[in-house]
């Protein structure tokens, strides 16, 4: 669903005047139904949904199934209601494109209607030509016109597909921003994030270019896709004709960098001059992946897992592997700090040291410099000079 229409229910706030539909049979249907507000814009607290069970009834109305006071539940009992990938992905992408749309744009007093990509904003067409567009598209012929597109027009329906891409990878941005700024210390939300926007890492790293392959694999398993002994986040490989697979970790940017003592004012561990700890949670995570790497570099041989990546021309040797971790913000207190902790990671071969500030940089300069980028991920011989850090 790209094309909303809204209604105020005050100077603030608003609802969506149609709800999303998450699923729907013949007869039942799962909605959300969404309130926007932002009056804590600040704070990203902008966008509240209810999610809905419908019928249809006699003339085809949908109707709301009756609901069940949770008040009058009794010890033990409890209410569930089960929603699949699929759906639940449908309703993060939904909540993605309206937060970014609310954080950025407001809500505007009145009815209102929007689009995450407006037609408008991409090509410049007649208002009446627009509209028998939208009319097209709302009436499911989406298919059949984006295939005349491509067949008649192929350079045009590039450009959308660019500009798409583009609008996406800003609203991911932005999501990005908001959550680091907020410190966000859900590991699960950051390991989904990275999922659904795997093209950070792609031109994020400076040696070569990567492409997820699994999420969530199994190091210690009967295959990298089975079960096992050794969890990791993301099993990846080099983009290349011959591909080398990368274990990446991820943690979140609350996690602490420095070890702190334990009485207040609490202070960064210092027990010699210019020697500042490491936190247990960075050199657990060292260690984790280390093992992981290991692990991996025994396991992989496995046959049952060489056909496996064989089949995608996969290859390991000595696996790379990345750890993304905390916010640099927590090494500013001092140049000795910061100078020893750039120290300790540059010396650490296995695995890349990366805060999550200075991959959303990198994240940043991929969507505000599109077109240099491209051109780098074309080339063979440019370097990653111009990229942060």
């Amino acid at each position: 669903m790209d094309n909303y229409k809204t209604v105020s229910t005050s100077l603030y706030s608003a609802r969506l005047a149609e709800p999303v539909v998450i699923e729907e049979n013949t007869t039942t249907r799962k909605v959300l139904i969404v309130d926007l507000n932002d009056k804590k814009k600040d704070i990203g607290e902008t966008v509240g949904i209810t999610l809905v069970h419908q019928r249809k009834k006699r003339n085809d109305e949908w109707e709301d199934v009756e609901s069940i006071n949770l008040n009058s539940l009794k010890g033990g009992e409890g209410v569930k209601l089960n929603l699949d990938s699929k759906n639940t992905k449908k309703i993060y992408d939904e909540l993605t494109k309206l937060y970014a749309y609310v954080n950025k744009e407001g809500v505007k007093y009145g009815t209102q209607e929007f689009s995450v990509v407006k037609a408008d904003e991409i090509i410049n067409i007649p208002q009446d030509r627009k509209t028998f567009i939208e009319r097209l598209l709302a009436e499911n012929y989406g298919e059949e016109v984006w295939n005349e597109l491509i067949s008649s027009n192929p350079d045009l329906a590039t450009r959308l597909s660019l500009a798409r891409i583009q609008t996406n990878r800003s609203i991911a941005l932005d999501i990005f921003k908001e959550n680091l700024e907020s410190n966000n210390a859900d590991e699960s939300f950051w390991q989904e994030f990275f999922t659904n926007n795997d093209w950070i890492f792609g031109y994020g790293l400076n040696y070569q270019f990567l492409h997820l392959l699994e999420d969530q694999p199994d190091y210690g398993g009967r295959t990298f896709k089975g079960t096992g002994s050794q969890k990791g986040d993301y099993l990846m490989r080099t983009n290349a004709d011959s591909h080398f697979t990368v274990l990446v970790e991820i943690k979140t940017p609350a996690t602490k960098l420095l070890s702190y003592t334990q009485k207040e004012p609490r202070q960064v561990k210092n027990p010699r001059n210019d020697v500042w700890l490491l936190s247990s949670d960075l050199l657990g995570a060292i260690s984790q992946i280390q093992v992981n790497c290991r692990t991996w570099s025994i396991d992989s041989q496995r046959s049952e897992n060489t056909r496996l990546l064989e089949k995608e021309s996969t290859f390991t040797v000595e696996p790379k592997g990345i750890l993304i971790i905390g916010n640099t913000e927590e090494l500013v207190k001092n140049e000795s700090i910061v100078s020893c902790f750039e120290s300790y990671r540059r010396n650490t071969k296995n695995p890349e040291i990366i805060t999550f500030d200075e991959l959303y940089k990198r994240a940043e300069y991929i969507v505000k410099n599109k077109t240099k980028v491209e051109k780098k991920a074309n080339s063979e011989t440019d370097e990653d000079d111009e990229l942060p850090f």
